[in-house]
C-alpha cells in the first residue's frame, strides 16, 4: 500500500469520526486535511469550520469548549479559555486565505479579541485553563500560530507580536535551561510544576509551533529566538528517539509506553526544520531527516485498515492516561506524511486489510 492510499484511509477515518463538542482536537485534523486538499474531503473541512463559526459564543470563543473532568493525568477539571478555542481559528484562517469569505476573518477577529481579554500571569502569559494561573506547553501550538496568521491576514501587526510574546513567555517558564526539553505545565501560584515530566507530546507541540511561526512570519524580530529554541529542543528530543523509531510517552522514561502522536509531531517538525534550514550543533540535516523518516514509518506501519492511527496518549497527556486514537493524532499523521511525501515515494506498507 503506497503513501497516498494510507493518507486517504486516515483522512476517511477523520471524516467518519467527528467530535461535535470538541473545540481544539479537530484543529490539527483540519490542517492536515487542508494540506493534502483532496477534493472528497473539502466538504468535511468546510462543514466543521462552518459549525465552529456557527457555535461561536458571544464572548468570541469558537466551538463549544465544554468544561470537563479528567479520567486520568494530572488534572481533575478543565475550564476552557480562549487559549484553547483559538486552535480551530488557524485552519479557519487557512480557509479564508483560500476562498476570501470575509465571515471567517470576522469570526477570527472575535476569537482574537477573546484571547486579548483572557486572564494572564504576572508576566503576561495567557492562562491555559480557568483553574489557572497556569501555562501549558501545548498551548504554544493552540494559540500562537492562530494569532500570527490573524495578524498577517488582517494586517494587525500587534497580533503577530503577541504570538511571539506568548511563545517566549511559555518557553521561559516551561523549557528546562539545562535539558533543553519542555515540561508540561507550570503554575504561578503557588510556583510549581503540577506536571513536571519531559512529556514527549508537549515537546512535539512546541516544535510544531516553531515550524508554524517561522512559516508565517520568518522575518519577525523574534524569529531568531524561535529558530534558536527550535534547534535546541529538536536536538534534545532527537537524542531520546528509541531504536524502533518511536518516542516514549515520557521522553527519558523507557518504562513508559511508546507513543504515536509525539512521534508523528517529531517527524513533522524535524522535516520542517530541514526545509527551513535549522542548524543543529550535533547532527547534520541528513541525519535529522533520516530520524524523521524512521519516526513516520514506524507509526505508519501500525495504521489500522480502517485508517485509525492507534497508540496515542489521551488528553490531558500526563502519566497515567489511557491510550487510543485522537483527531490530533490523525491530523499529525497527515501533516508528517505531507512534509515527507517527496522522501517517501517508495513507501510500501503491509497493512492487515
Amino acid at each position: 500500500m503506497n503513501l497516498e492510499t494510507v493518507v486517504q484511509r486516515v483522512s476517511a477515518y477523520i471524516r467518519a469520526n467527528p467530535n461535535e463538542r470538541d473545540c481544539w482536537q479537530k484543529a490539527p485534523a483540519l490542517t492536515g486535511l487542508m494540506a493534502w486538499d483532496m477534493e472528497e474531503f473539502r466538504p468535511t473541512v468546510r462543514k466543521w469550520i462552518d459549525r465552529a463559526m456557527a457555535t461561536q459564543k458571544s464572548d468570541g470563543n469558537l466551538s463549544y469548549g465544554d468544561w470537563h473532568t479528567s479520567s486520568g493525568g494530572h488534572i481533575r477539571s478543565f475550564t476552557p479559555l480562549a487559549s484553547e478555542t483559538a486552535a480551530v481559528g488557524a485552519p479557519m484562517l487557512d480557509l479564508y486565505a483560500r476562498n476570501g469569505d470575509e465571515r471567517y476573518l470576522e469570526s477570527a477577529a472575535r476569537q482574537y479579541r477573546a484571547l486579548c481579554e483572557a486572564p494572564r500571569t504576572s508576566e503576561g502569559g495567557i492562562w491555559s485553563r480557568g483553574e489557572g494561573p497556569e501555562l501549558w506547553v501545548d498551548f504554544t501550538y493552540l494559540m500562537c500560530p492562530f494569532m500570527a496568521k490573524y495578524g498577517k491576514l488582517a494586517d494587525e501587526h500587534a497580533a503577530i507580536d503577541e504570538a511571539f510574546k506568548q511563545f517566549r513567555i511559555h518557553v521561559r517558564r516551561l523549557v528546562d535551561p539545562e535539558a533543553k526539553l519542555a515540561r508540561h505545565a507550570w503554575c504561578e501560584k503557588p510556583n510549581h510544576f503540577p506536571q513536571s515530566t519531559f512529556w514527549a507530546r508537549g515537546n512535539g507541540w512546541l516544535l510544531a509551533c516553531c515550524a508554524e511561526l517561522l512559516r508565517i512570519a520568518p522575518d519577525h524580530s523574534e524569529a531568531g529566538y524561535v529558530r534558536e529554541v527550535y534547534a535546541e529542543v529538536l536536538e534534545a528530543m532527537s537524542s531520546w528517539q528509541d531504536a524502533s523509531g518511536y518516542f516514549f510517552h515520557v521522553l527519558d522514561d523507557p518504562l513508559s509506553n511508546l507513543e504515536a502522536s509525539s512521534t508523528l509531531m517529531y517527524a513533522y517538525s524535524a522535516e520542517e526544520a530541514v526545509q527551513l534550514g535549522i542548524d543543529l550543533k550535533g547532527m547534520s540535516q541528513a541525519e535529522l531527516r533520516e530520524k524523521a523518516i524512521r519516526a513516520f514509518k514506524v507509526v505508519a506501519g501500525g495504521v489500522e485498515a480502517s485508517g485509525k492511527v492507534p497508540g496515542v496518549a489521551m488528553v490531558p497527556g500526563g502519566p497515567g492516561v489511557p491510550f487510543d486514537w485522537t483527531l490530533f493524532g490523525q491530523g499529525f499523521f497527515l501533516l508528517a506524511a505531507y512534509v515527507l511525501r517527496e522522501q517517501l515515494t517508495d513507501l510500501e506498507l503491509d497493512l492487515d486489510l
